[in-house]
């Protein structure tokens, strides 16, 4: 009787390598098609609203987990019931709620921004350009150069490089402002479709 029931866990230990090593490449090419997604096709955009928060990225990833606990029930029943010890139990417990996080947020989380850019490039299409001017709140010139900037009374920033800031090093960041030229899409949101330091 042992041996049968041996055989059938490794088989079915054999069947768990496998579809890891699946789960692991669909993971590593949903994370290769976003990093793509956001150098060639994500759009800037200044603003906030919760629903953004709420709509594009806690529900999907939230409904991504369930779903993806629901698909994976039997391995994690399997996985917890051949461990003992309250160190192990956390550590599995934190692993695979990470991994269901970035696969929720890779896959479904991917899904509802893809669609949320593709709805406000639609809306940006049927508005007009309008320039927006920001107190700029500082100047960042070391690793990842940036400017701050106050949008709507909340903090923004730009990713700069390190020349074209490079002149107002030493300046008074309360004398310049930033001026944008932006077009209002859905909800809060404004794509940027450029910018320019100007002085107030």
């Amino acid at each position: 009787m042992r041996q049968p029931k041996f055989k059938q866990r490794k088989q079915f230990s054999l069947t768990d390598k496998k579809l890891e090593k699946k789960h692991y490449r669909i993971i590593i090419g949903l994370m290769i098609f976003g990093v793509a997604y956001f150098l060639f096709f994500d759009t800037k955009t200044i603003g906030h609203d919760i629903r953004y928060s709420l709509y594009i990225f806690w529900l999907p990833t939230i409904i991504g987990m369930l779903t993806l606990g629901i698909y994976r029930k039997k391995f994690l029943i399997n996985r917890f019931a051949n461990n003992s010890g309250i160190a192990m139990y956390t550590f599995m417990t934190l692993f695979y709620l990470f991994q269901g996080l970035l696969f929720s947020y890779l896959s479904f989380g991917q899904v509802a921004k893809m669609s949320w850019d593709y709805c406000n490039y639609k809306t940006v299409e049927q508005n007009s350009e309008e320039i927006i001017v920001c107190p700029i709140t500082r100047f960042w010139l070391h690793k990842e150069p940036c400017i701050d900037f106050k949008f709507k009374n909340r903090h923004e920033s730009f990713k700069v490089s390190y020349s074209s800031i490079k002149d107002l090093k030493d300046k008074n960041e309360q004398k310049y402002a930033l001026q944008i030229n932006a077009t209002k899409g859905i909800w809060n949101y404004y794509t940027v479709n450029s910018w320019k330091i100007v002085k107030k």
